[in-house]
């Protein structure tokens, strides 16, 4: 009896450790970024809005990655008090700071700097070995730059929101000194900071070579960005400074303009500061984990999948990210880069320069000139979406990214394809790993990325056989007789679109509802919108001057309430 219980037993250790290889081997890249050497780079996802230079006045939204040393870089927790005066402000802040201190301990332990900045209330910590250790640092240079004015970049910006109330939504709060401290929930080491002066922390950075600095806190249209020792002050610096933007929060009061919820509000701040300011990250290249999300953050929520380098999709999705934004829908977004993806092999030097400047590589060994493109960010933003809208062409992904867009899918969750979306993942051949993409997994992986050339089928329905050329006169788009009066269609009247024709004839889908009907001269109709199933819709319009199109607009506002209101 004993030799077969012993059997068991390690049959049962064998089990385990099979379960546990299996959960280490599914796990997502980035996944296992907490569990480094320290000393190891930080693989960090930076994303930023950018200038058009084919759209004067327009802005891309980009995604770069950047390996920062942890000797080199420092988070900033800006004035995470115990107490505010505003009792919503208090709620918030004790909220979000278990969260941020296990990112703070994270990064620690991967020897990244921690300065704790709970501005006007120093005195507290005056004996603290991490107090005594900032006073050490003086540099004249430095203090003149510890400004928190506007900067060159925001002369011509309007600012998101009206906080000439304070932005406290609680009528009865009124200002005063309420703090004492900074919040206990945020563990101070002894090898930690304690300053809220710029020109201590500018410095101690100087002198220590640090240059990537995280800030994270509130608020961040008040302290964050304008303290001597905030974005801008830090950008002034020189400092490669970023925002955490999913831990922090901001003074708004919904009852002012642009009247949107509290969070809404916060995203407007943040793509304020990604515009005029610096680029943002959010905690997952620290903990692996999803981003974090305030409890009374109630709002709907779009995941944006965009990669591709013909419609600028780069830049009408967030312009339409925004119209959502005021109206109370909070979109992510998970970016690919935004250049010259499909260039030829002889591309010229503008092009490289400009794939330099995202920092990625250039591989000209004539077998892919840009295998580079194959790359798309932030995907954990999957997790809490209520809606995935899929702008994609041709990319090849990790395995395990590829997952987790599949994971979405078999989730039953609505979902939107947009033009390329036909073939997003079918890279049209083989795209080796070294093609850009950075492999963390110590155990032995796929020689190649992963794609899924069956989407078409298997989700949209669809039978993308190409297009039919490129016509000056565009193409013709009417509703489908019967059709008029579906919700989708509300205030969609017939419309040239600049797009070519997709041939998508037949749909190899029994569930199919076709809405529009583009035609060309000469060529039979074709189907340019339908519905999959009651979750699923696509449409093959989408070029860069639809969007200026009413009736396509009317028609995208109405697709997105129509999906998020099943």
């Amino acid at each position: 009896m004993s030799s077969i219980n012993e059997i068991s037993r390690i049959m049962m250790k064998h089990v385990i450790k099979l379960w546990m290889a299996i959960i280490v081997l599914s796990v997502p890249a980035g996944m296992a970024q907490a569990k480094v050497k320290p000393g190891t780079p930080i693989r960090i996802s930076l994303q930023q809005r950018t200038p058009s230079d084919l759209d004067p006045g327009g802005y891309l939204i980009t995604s770069r990655i950047e390996n920062w040393q942890p000797a080199e870089t420092a988070i900033i927790i800006c004035d995470m008090w115990d107490r505010h005066w505003c009792n919503d402000a208090t709620a918030r802040v004790a909220e979000i700071a278990p969260a941020m201190n296990e990112v703070l301990a994270i990064a620690r332990d991967k020897g990244v700097k921690i300065v704790h900045a709970p501005s006007d209330c120093l005195n507290f910590y005056n004996d603290h070995p991490a107090r005594k250790a900032a006073r050490k640092y003086k540099d004249k240079k430095i203090a003149a730059l510890a400004d928190g004015s506007k900067l060159p970049s925001e002369e011509n910006a309007v600012w998101p929101v009206d906080q000439s109330d304070e932005g406290c939504e609680n009528a009865e709060c009124k200002p005063h000194t309420a703090w004492s401290r900074q919040i206990d929930a945020l563990t101070v080491e002894d090898q930690d900071l304690i300053s809220d002066s710029g020109a201590e922390i500018g410095a101690y950075f100087r002198k220590k070579g640090i240059k990537n600095v995280i800030l994270v806190g509130v608020h961040t249209n008040m302290c964050v960005i304008g303290r001597s020792f905030g974005l801008r002050a830090m950008k002034r610096m020189g400092m490669n400074v970023v925002l955490m933007r999913d831990m922090t929060d901001l003074m708004y009061n919904h009852a002012m303009a642009p009247y949107v919820d509290h969070f809404s509000g916060l995203d407007l701040m943040v793509e304020y500061i990604e515009t005029y300011v610096c680029p943002s990250i959010v905690s997952t290249d620290f903990t692996g984990k999803k981003q974090f999300k305030f409890a009374g953050d109630t709002r709907k929520r779009i995941a944006f999948l965009t990669a591709e380098s013909e419609y600028r999709a780069n830049q009408r999705l967030p312009e339409f990210a925004h119209e959502l934004t005021l109206k109370n829908i909070h979109s992510d977004f998970a970016v690919g880069l935004p250049l010259m993806g499909e260039a030829k092999k002889d591309a010229d030097a503008k092009v490289k320069a400009e794939y330099a400047a995202y920092g990625m590589p250039i591989d000209t060994d004539g077998k892919s000139p840009f295998p580079t493109r194959h790359n798309l960010e932030n995907l954990q933003i999957l997790n809490d979406a209520d809606l995935a809208v899929i702008f994609i062409r041709r990319r090849a992904l990790e395995p395990e990214k590829l997952a987790q867009i599949k994971a979405y899918v078999a989730s039953g969750r609505p979902i939107l394809g947009l033009r390329t979306a036909s073939h997003a993942f079918d890279a049209k051949g083989n795209v080796p790993r070294e093609g850009g993409a950075i492999v963390t997994a110590a155990e032995k992986t796929d020689d190649y990325l992963a794609q899924w050339p069956e989407l078409d089928k298997e989700v949209w329905g669809g039978n993308y056989q190409g297009h039919y050329g490129h016509l000056n006169t565009g193409t013709d788009v009417s509703l489908v007789p019967g059709m008029e009066n579906h919700p989708l269609l509300q205030g969609v009247t017939p419309f040239n679109s600049p797009n070519w024709l997709y041939q998508n004839r037949p749909l190899r889908t029994g569930k199919a509802q076709v809405l529009l009907l583009g035609s060309n001269p000469g060529v039979p109709n074709e189907p340019v919108m339908w519905t999959n199933g009651k979750n699923v819709i696509y449409t093959s319009l989408g070029h860069w001057d639809d969007w200026k199109i009413e009736s396509f607009r009317r028609l995208m506002f109405n697709t997105v309430n129509y999906l998020l209101n099943q």
